[in-house]
C-alpha cells in the first residue's frame, strides 16, 4: 500500500471508526486517539494489507480492541448517541437537528437499556450499516446470534418508543 492508497482508506474509514470508538470510550478525544492508533497500525502493516481478507472488518476489530484497552484504564464513561449520530461527512440540515434531537435522546435511553451484545449488534448494523457477515467476522458471534440480537434490540426499541409516544401518534 502506498501513501495515496493509505490516504484514501483514511478518508473513507475515519468517521466510521470514530463513531464506533466513541460508542465504547464515550469521549471525543479518546475516540480520536483510538482512530489515530488504528490508522498508525494500518500504516505499520501497509506491506501486509494485501493479505487481509476484509480490511474494513479488520480495522473495526482493531478499533474495538483499542477502545476496550482504553476502557480498562478509565472507567465510568458514558457516550451520548446524539454525539455519535452527529458525526458525518456532511453537516446535518439545521432544521433537521431540532427535529431529531428529541428522538435521538429517546433512542439513546432505549439503547442504554439493552444488553451489551444487543447494543453492539444494533450499532454495527443500524448506525455503521455493516452486513451480517461483517458483524459476525468482527464480533465473533455466529449468524443466528447476530440476527436474534438485532431482532430483540429492534423490538425493545420499538416497544420503548411506542410507550413514550415519540412519533407523535396517539394510541387508540
Amino acid at each position: 500500500m502506498n501513501a495515496e492508497q493509505y490516504e484514501a482508506i483514511f478518508h473513507k474509514m475515519k468517521d466510521k471508526l470514530y463513531r464506533y470508538a466513541l460508542r465504547f470510550v464515550k469521549d471525543g478525544e479518546s475516540a480520536e486517539d483510538v482512530v489515530q492508533d488504528v490508522m498508525y497500525k494500518l500504516w505499520q502493516k501497509r506491506q501486509e494489507v494485501d493479505t487481509i481478507e476484509n480490511l474494513e472488518a479488520w480495522m473495526m476489530v482493531l478499533t474495538r480492541n483499542r477502545a476496550l484497552d482504553i476502557l480498562r484504564k478509565v472507567k465510568d464513561n458514558q457516550v451520548n448517541i446524539d454525539e455519535a449520530y452527529s458525526v458525518s461527512d456532511q453537516a446535518p440540515i439545521p432544521d433537521k437537528i431540532m427535529e431529531t434531537a428529541d428522538l435521538m435522546t429517546q433512542l439513546n435511553a432505549c439503547l442504554d437499556q439493552l444488553p451489551e451484545k444487543q447494543r453492539t449488534v444494533f450499532h454495527l448494523r443500524e448506525i455503521e450499516q455493516m452486513t451480517y457477515e461483517e458483524i459476525c467476522t468482527m464480533t465473533g458471534f455466529n449468524l443466528d446470534d447476530v440476527k436474534v440480537s438485532l431482532f430483540r434490540s429492534r423490538k425493545h426499541i420499538q416497544r420503548m418508543l411506542s410507550k413514550i409516544n415519540t412519533f407523535g401518534l396517539y394510541q387508540a
